[in-house]
């Protein structure tokens, strides 16, 4: 397994977080190649086919980056704009990337209770990141949770000391190469219960009907408390009616979950506690059992084939 690693920092020279984890990554993931884009073009002038080369050869791709106004430094949109184009990254002949492991790594400035609605950025770091999100999604790439550390920035008199940014950036590493771990390991009853945990999350926040979907099977089983539903259509149908009536922010909270392996498939029983708020203000509780037939495709994906929801009193 490749891990290729796109650093995006204007100023590497003059950073300690990302140069720090740089070097870190090349020091601990076997098989990584770190590519510093703005060494390789600081005249912005993209080698398409080079990049293009350097994805197709590997199965998790890191961007490394500084968080910069709530979004990527300049060099890393130049290259995204040029790299992901038509009929390689999307469009009829654009798959590609399809399957490949997609992780947003980068380094945020502010401290984490800014980042919330009472905060002064008043969202989520998680909100700035849905372009990003999409942009795995469209490409039919494996989108994972980002690798993010607050307080990543030392103004030296004013704000934070050299040793601590190095400690969090220590710390992200660690990350990083646990999450590589795992993915090389693919021991399948952790990734199924893994990709569980982040299913519910999305749901927490309701998130774009494109994230369910890339994990749901073409011609999928769906039943529901409310109906029974087909696929990536059906799904989106369904979905759609539960936005209309559930604030997000609500919260799944799975109470057990066993993993069978059964032919090739793999059958998951979960318990899952709900908890949320109707958009009439009423607040609602359910208890439900489901189960799940899924596959884990050859690039490490989880595909849903069946999905049946029955509620418990």
């Amino acid at each position: 397994m490749k891990t290729l690693v796109i650093l995006a920092h204007p100023n590497l020279d003059e950073s300690i977080a990302n140069k720090r984890i740089a070097e870190q990554l090349e020091k601990n993931i076997k098989n990584v190649e770190v590519r510093d884009i703005m060494n390789l073009y600081p005249d912005f002038k993209i080698d398409i086919e080079t990049e293009q080369e350097a994805l197709l050869q590997a199965d998790t791709i890191i961007f490394q980056y500084p968080f910069w106004w709530y979004n990527m430094p300049a060099i890393l949109k130049q290259w995204f704009d040029d790299v992901f184009c038509f009929n390689f990254a999307f469009g009829p002949e654009g798959d590609k990337l399809k399957g490949k492991n997609f992780v947003l790594s980068f380094t945020v400035g502010g401290p984490a209770d800014s980042y919330s609605p009472l905060g002064y950025n008043h969202y989520r770091v998680e909100d700035f990141t849905r372009p990003m999100e999409q942009t795995a999604y469209l490409s039919q790439m494996n989108y994972l949770p980002p690798v993010y550390q607050n307080g990543m920035v030392y103004i030296p008199g004013v704000y934070n000391t050299k040793e601590a940014v190095e400690e969090r950036a220590d710390q992200q590493v660690q990350t990083l190469v646990d999450l590589i771990t795992d993915l090389q390991s693919n021991d399948p009853e952790k990734v199924i219960k893994g990709f569980a945990k982040e299913w519910f999350e999305h749901f927490d926040v309701l998130a774009d009907d494109g994230y369910f979907n890339n994990h749901i099977a073409n011609g999928a089983k769906l039943q529901f408390v409310e109906g029974e539903f087909e696929g990536h259509e059906g799904f989106s149908q369904w979905y759609a009616e539960i936005k209309k009536n559930i604030k997000p922010n609500n919260e799944h909270r799975i109470e057990s979950i066993n993993v069978t392996a059964n032919n090739g498939h793999f059958d998951v029983d979960l318990t899952v506690k709900m908890k949320a708020e109707t958009t009439s203000g009423d607040l609602m509780q359910l208890n439900v059992k489901e189960n799940w037939k899924v596959e884990i495709t050859r690039d490490g994906r989880v595909k849903i084939h069946e999905y049946i929801v029955n509620s418990v009193n």
